[in-house]
């Protein structure tokens, strides 16, 4: 049976003026059911206003119930038959909404079923209220009994992901990637001058990992540590921050970073002397770059502009560096929404823009200059195999291998083929990482 955690009221109870958190958490469920809006967009759409404690259980509730989605359904399956109506979808969330609260956090069993009651009341289901106090009452009372053989990984990882980790890197490894996936991120922070890396660490109570990001305990507020105000860093997953460094000069080179919001690649590029180009469709998304290089104090051009489809006269580079758009399956530590957004089909509508982002890079190089191809997912479709295709279709291209050396003597991720491919699973040691692919390109003719 599941096992029963001890914890506190914590209710969160606020002024009547102000939303209620778990009513935005059930608008952001409903929202997320489409998939092509962000569990991130829509914190900041709903969260937005909030008080800061309202805010933190909001994102807790909702990143507490997508991490623990597939248990939470398995629990309410043999005590609930939705509704054949309109209302099944959000009565169903409500219910997620519950046991979230009265298995996998710090609320009392009390507060978790009554204020899911409420909850349904002000979604204007009051006829499911008895309903749903006997489910959650129930639950309560009898617990749940896990089916023979079957792990808490197993039924939060869609099987359509797990399959596909299997056939790619084997079952105990894929097991891996879903149980470290199912954990939670670390806060890591690129320092605009590399060389005050131990420096920043010492003063924020971090370590500097190998490869020469900052790392820190998640959960600080981080427009409060120092150095912010002063633009002296920014947040960046480890995996995210390393192909930046791979160019094997930087120091008036100009390079694109195409796809390039929210901006942490680019300020890389300019902070080692690069003259970048920010490339992003997105002109909201460019907001964020525009915010974060005046706060960093750098420079850098950006462009408003879809990177597949280029004016033909625009200007040839030194370099290109594409962080092509992805399924992100590697970064579900950060984004447990993918859980329930992504799907095999979406991952492949993806392929055919990745390669034409490829062709593009390579309109846009000089002969003798550097492409960077990386995705921040673990599927071998969005990262080797789109190599593979790209130098048999491109004969003038070939693989510069990625040496320990570059990555602080590193060399777990990288393959035979000397690219990167980084597992939630490596460096645990740390506290983990995302997951990433990176191949470094070079156009010999």
């Amino acid at each position: 049976m599941t096992e029963r955690r001890s914890r506190t009221d914590n209710r969160h109870t606020q002024p009547a003026d102000l939303p209620d958190p778990r009513m935005l958490a059930l608008k952001t469920l409903q929202e997320l059911r489409g998939g092509e809006v962000t569990l991130d967009e829509l914190l900041s759409k709903h969260g937005y206003g909030l008080p800061s404690l309202d805010r933190n259980f909001l994102r807790q509730l909702l990143g507490t119930t997508l991490r623990h989605l597939g248990e939470i359904d398995a629990m309410l399956a043999p005590r609930y038959h939705p509704p054949q109506d309109r209302t099944a979808a959000r009565l169903t969330n409500i219910l997620r909404l519950g046991i979230a609260q009265l298995f996998f956090m710090d609320t009392a069993d009390h507060g978790a079923v009554d204020s899911t009651v409420n909850l349904a009341r002000d979604a204007g289901l009051h006829r499911y209220t008895k309903l749903i106090n006997a489910v959650l009452r129930g639950l309560q009372r009898d617990g749940f009994e896990w089916p023979e053989n079957v792990e808490d990984w197993q039924l939060n990882v869609p099987a359509w992901l797990r399959g596909s980790w299997k056939k790619a890197y084997g079952a105990d490894v894929a097991q891996g990637i879903a149980q470290a996936s199912l954990g939670y991120a670390m806060l890591d922070l690129s320092i605009k001058d590399p060389t005050e890396a131990a420096e920043w660490a010492e003063k924020m109570d971090g370590i500097v990992l190998p490869t020469g990001t900052v790392r820190l305990e998640g959960g600080r507020r981080i427009r409060n540590l120092p150095g912010y105000k002063d633009g002296k860093w920014w947040v960046q997953d480890a995996a995210a921050s390393i192909p930046a460094k791979l160019f094997s000069a930087h120091k008036g080179k100009t390079i694109y970073d195409l796809c390039a919001a929210p901006g942490g690649k680019t300020m890389q590029l300019a902070a080692l002397g690069a003259q970048a180009i920010a490339v992003d469709k997105s002109e909201g998304r460019l907001k964020r770059v525009y915010e974060n290089l005046e706060r960093v104090e750098l420079g850098a051009a950006v462009v408003i502009g879809d990177a597949t489809d280029l004016a033909p006269d625009t200007p040839r580079a030194d370099a290109v560096l594409l962080d092509a758009p992805c399924s992100a399956t590697g970064t579900i530590r950060r984004h447990p929404d993918i859980l329930l957004r992504q799907n095999d089909k979406l991952m492949r509508s993806l392929l055919p823009i990745q390669t034409k982002l490829l062709n593009q890079a390579d309109k846009l190089l000089n002969v003798g200059g550097e492409l960077i191809y990386c995705t921040c997912s673990l599927q071998p479709e969005e990262g080797e195999h789109q190599v593979k295709s790209f130098l048999a279709d491109h004969p003038n291209y070939e693989r510069k291998p990625i040496t320990a050396d570059e990555l602080g003597g590193w060399s777990e991720a990288i393959n035979d083929a000397g690219e990167l491919r980084i597992l939630p699973l490596h460096m645990q040691e740390y506290g983990g990482i995302d997951g990433f692919f990176c191949a470094r390109l070079v156009k010999k003719s």
